[in-house]
């Protein structure tokens, strides 16, 4: 986990960020508003479902609202926090060039964007990608991240990086800092170590706000703060502050070659993709409480795999069941099976008994399309270490098919992989003259 705060400047100073301060309070409030059913340490799964952006939602126009609300939802507590405090310390003083209005549309815009690019990269991403919600204000922080880069690259940023807690602290300057950021999110996308996070929506904050930035730049603030810079410096008040070498401009250079290879790739196999997702919702029974839940089921080449799940109720049934082979079941596509049976099947490798009375329909491709039943089995009591059996639970349970899509289908993966390349070449034209949009120039 890293924190990092630019060096203030008096030369912004006159220029109070207003817009910055508002975006702060909104999210905030927002998030105050939708996480008080959990004492304000998570988002509710119901603003969830309502505001967060999902890519397999894009076909449908009643549902583009997501796009601006995703952006005002924050997940927890850390993940608030975190997206102000770099909000404010980076968009303060990017907001004081730009001025108010030319500094909201730069954010608002590369919030679209960073939904485009993580639309565009679903098949690097993988399927499940394009039926989980995604929320947060990072992919437009990415923008202004992006747009710091540009006006400040010689700046010093006081960083502490938290390790276990300890802070180590030092300081570094801002294009060493944000291009290596932005090589560790397209890293972590190309080698799917994001562990849930829309890591392409980062890096495409970040694009937006370098191939923007020129476009909202307004040319006469710039040169009155370059006046102000040379007047203070002439007496030796402010030191020099270098820009972008020829090396950092190489290497951002290569980075959004990396990603345009990218988006290269999806455009071309989207159209090839026969995955099937279907959503499932579980609902769930036992012991006096009543539990339901969507939980997403991927079939890609005969292998199946299964999202998280949150509800302890649904988790169980669905572990019983898959590890009984009844929630993908080649042989009885196109069927309605009565299941009667009693026997042991092994969940994270132990062995679990289990008595199901239950009729379950198939699809087409052998997967779980609707049924009821009830189940008694034992119940996996699980530490950090290991997992054993703690008790014997008794379950009714009822699931239906929520959603069902081949492949891509009805998500515009091509277009949008074409309107990322475009805009990581407007981003490397940006990159190439950084020396016409520094505020300090060396």
């Amino acid at each position: 986990m890293v924190y990092s705060i630019p060096q203030p400047y008096e030369e912004l100073g006159f220029r109070k960020p207003y817009v910055t301060i508002g975006l702060v309070i909104a999210n905030v409030v927002v998030y105050a508003i939708t996480s008080l059913d959990y004492g304000f340490l998570q988002i509710s799964e119901s603003w969830t479902q309502w505001g967060a952006f999902v890519p397999s939602l894009l076909s449908r126009p009643e549902h583009w609202y997501r796009l601006f609300t995703s952006m005002f939802l924050h997940g927890n507590l850390f993940h608030i926090f975190f997206n102000t405090i770099f909000l404010y310390g980076f968009g303060k003083h990017v907001e004081s060039v730009l001025g108010s209005w030319r500094y909201l549309t730069l954010y608002l815009l590369s919030g679209l964007l960073a939904e485009v690019f993580h639309t565009a990269f679903l098949p690097i991403e993988g399927a499940f990608s394009a039926h989980v919600p995604a929320l947060g204000a990072s992919g437009a922080i990415s923008g202004v991240l992006g747009a710091y880069l540009l006006l400040f690259p010689g700046t010093r940023l006081h960083m502490c990086v938290f390790y276990f807690f300890i802070p180590l602290c030092f300081t570094t300057r801002a294009s060493v800092f944000l291009t290596f950021w932005f090589a560790t999110q397209i890293l972590q996308g190309y080698l799917g170590e994001s562990l849930g996070v829309a890591v392409f929506a980062h890096a495409g904050g970040f694009v937006g706000g370098l191939a923007l930035l020129p476009l909202l730049l307004p040319r006469e603030r710039v040169e009155m703060l370059r006046i102000h810079t040379r007047l203070r410096s002439f007496f030796g008040i402010f030191p020099v502050r270098p820009g972008l070498s020829t090396g950092a401009k190489a290497v951002l250079a290569a980075l959004l070659l990396a990603v345009i290879a990218g988006a290269a790739y999806c455009a071309a196999t989207a159209p090839e993709a026969r995955n099937v997702v279907k959503v499932l919702t579980v609902s769930v029974g036992y012991g006096g409480v009543e539990e339901s839940e969507s939980i997403i089921v991927l079939l890609d080449g005969g292998r199946l795999s299964i999202s998280p799940i949150a509800s302890s109720g649904v988790r169980v049934v669905v572990n019983r069941l898959n590890a009984l082979g009844l929630i993908y079941s080649s042989p009885s596509a196109g069927k309605t099976l009565s299941i009667s049976l009693s026997e042991s099947a092994k969940v994270q490798g132990i062995p679990v008994r289990v008595t199901l009375e239950a009729e379950l329909s198939y699809d087409e491709w052998g997967l779980l399309s609707s049924g009821r039943g009830s189940m008694d089995t034992d119940v996996l009591q699980c530490t950090y270490y290991r997992c054993v059996v703690g008790g014997r639970e008794a379950y009714s349970f009822a699931t239906s098919t929520e959603s069902v899509s081949l492949g891509f289908q009805g998500i515009p993966v091509v277009e949008l992989s074409l309107l990322s390349a475009l805009l990581c070449i407007a981003a490397i034209a940006a990159v190439a003259r950084a020396e016409d949009f520094e505020v300090f120039p060396a």
